[in-house]
């Protein structure tokens, strides 16, 4: 029995579609690495930051609290090497930044607590209220607290988008990495961060 093989104008509709989506698996990628390789020079060690001078702000990105308004593992990482590498930089303020959205969800008094427990005096915090992305954090970092100069505080898999944002906003910006818990939730958000990092590069170019 003779089989039935698709029409040409299937064909060629497959083909197209296969092309298409070969292309746009190679522009994400492509975006996601370059992004990846032109801050990697950027991303210090404490003591390397530390060498740093006329540091404006050590910003810590916000992240998750829990149903209890303690800070998430890896929102207290952050804050613990936050409030480390700001010890180490005169002059400069630690400034938080994240989600305040209600009663039921405020990421920055959970911040803030934290910060205070690991020896930042109040008067030298700066708190951004409205971080809800990792774009609005580091823009309002330029527009609202005048930032030139700065070191991100943040987990490794998030640094490169955090760090390109600031420097294509203008910003000099340097990174520190928090250590990073292991959550089996990992890698789905490792492959999210993957089209984060695609939709910041677009923004920072038509922005």
């Amino acid at each position: 029995m003779k089989k039935r093989s698709l029409p040409k104008t299937a064909k060629r509709l497959l083909a197209a579609a296969l092309i298409m989506f070969l292309f746009c698996g190679c522009y994400i990628l492509g975006v996601n690495f370059y992004v990846i390789l032109s801050q990697k020079e950027n991303i210090l060690s404490t003591q390397e930051a530390a060498r740093l001078d006329k540091v404006d702000y050590v910003l810590v990105l916000g992240c998750g609290v829990k149903e209890d308004g303690e800070p998430s593992h890896m929102l207290y990482e952050r804050l613990k090497t936050g409030a480390e590498v700001w010890k180490n930089q005169s002059g400069a303020l630690l400034l938080l930044t994240g989600d305040n959205s209600g009663e039921s969800y405020n990421e920055l008094a959970a911040m803030k607590k934290v910060s205070l427990e690991n020896g930042v005096k109040e008067e030298n915090l700066a708190i951004d209220d409205y971080g809800f992305s990792t774009y609005e954090s580091l823009n309002n970092a330029k527009t609202k607290f005048g930032a030139k100069k700065i070191i991100i505080i943040t987990q490794p898999y998030h640094m490169y988008r955090a760090l390109y944002i600031a420097n294509k906003l203008g910003i000099e910006a340097y990174g520190v990495t928090a250590y990073l818990p292991f959550y089996p939730q990992q890698i789905v958000w490792s492959l999210r961060e993957v089209l984060a990092r695609n939709k910041d590069f677009l923004l920072c170019a038509l922005g």
